[in-house]
């Protein structure tokens, strides 16, 4: 064997024993991401049985791979939950990525029907813990949501903190119906924000079956000061691919707007 062609196959095992040792090494711990507004988040679309969602990850092109943990209480308060935060799933460089969650268990190779599936009942309220990694270090994220079907709800959609709501305008039980389930979550970061804005308290997503859109209704979000002059609701959706500033009535610390649908909802003030 020639010289270049042992220095050649040195190379390539010293490349293959070093890519072995890294993935062998430890993790470090986590970064908790409480929130960056131009960091990675995660939207919930509930099924409109309201037997699973679809958990939605954005921008995490940058990143390697994630782990999610989806917990909850069904209607006897017992603890129960979906995923592992110790099982990876790669990215391969997409910007995001979609997989369904259901709330219950199914036969493999089925994931609706009562006779291949036993699912939870009652659930409300729970916590997705996200886990996505960028090589050995692993950034953790919590977001609350809220599933509610909007016919028990009469047409007021709440955030698990109470803080968000979304009345629907004219609201018929019969109407209200069809949609199913709504659920909203608050988020641990926000599409593209105008260049001139910057956000004030929470972000929440506001969502619904995807073949059934939510109507007309008004919004009200209540933070925990008051917003400074020029304060506005604003709505975002991926449809129009742009933040919309929505007509604002400011009381106090509660901000009040109308809005034609579901989205993402936040409070956008001009940068300091």
């Amino acid at each position: 064997m020639g010289l270049a062609a042992l220095i050649l196959v040195l190379l390539i095992g010293g490349f293959f024993i070093f890519q072995n040792y890294q993935k062998s090494r430890p993790l470090l711990s986590d970064i908790i991401l409480n929130f960056d507004p131009e960091g990675p988040f995660a939207t919930l679309i509930p099924r409109r049985d309201g037997n699973a969602l679809v958990l939605n990850i954005k921008r995490v092109a940058a990143y390697d791979s994630f782990s999610y943990q989806l917990t909850y209480a069904d209607k006897n308060g017992i603890d129960r939950g979906a995923g592992s935060l110790d099982t990876w799933i790669e990215l391969k460089d997409k910007g995001e990525y979609e997989q369904e969650l259901l709330l219950g268990t199914c036969s493999q190779g089925f994931t609706e029907g009562k006779e291949h599936c036993v699912f939870d009942e009652g659930v409300e309220n729970g916590t997705l813990t996200l886990r996505i990694r960028k090589g050995l270090q692993p950034y953790r994220m919590l977001s609350q949501w809220h599933l509610q079907k909007p016919d028990l709800a009469l047409g007021n959609l709440t955030s698990g903190d109470n803080h968000f709501s979304y009345k629907l305008a004219n609201a018929k039980r019969e109407d209200l119906s069809l949609i199913g389930f709504s659920v909203v979550n608050d988020l641990t970061g926000a599409p593209k924000l105008p260049g001139d804005k910057q956000i004030l308290g929470k972000v929440y997503s506001l969502t619904s079956p995807i073949v059934r859109d939510l109507a007309e209704g008004s919004i009200s979000l209540e933070l925990s000061e008051n917003p400074a002059a020029g304060a506005k609701l604003a709505r975002y959706t991926d449809r129009a691919n742009s933040w919309e500033e929505l007509e604002t009535k400011i009381t106090g610390s509660k901000l009040e707007a109308s809005a034609s649908g579901s989205g993402i909802f936040t409070v956008l003030i001009n940068k300091q």
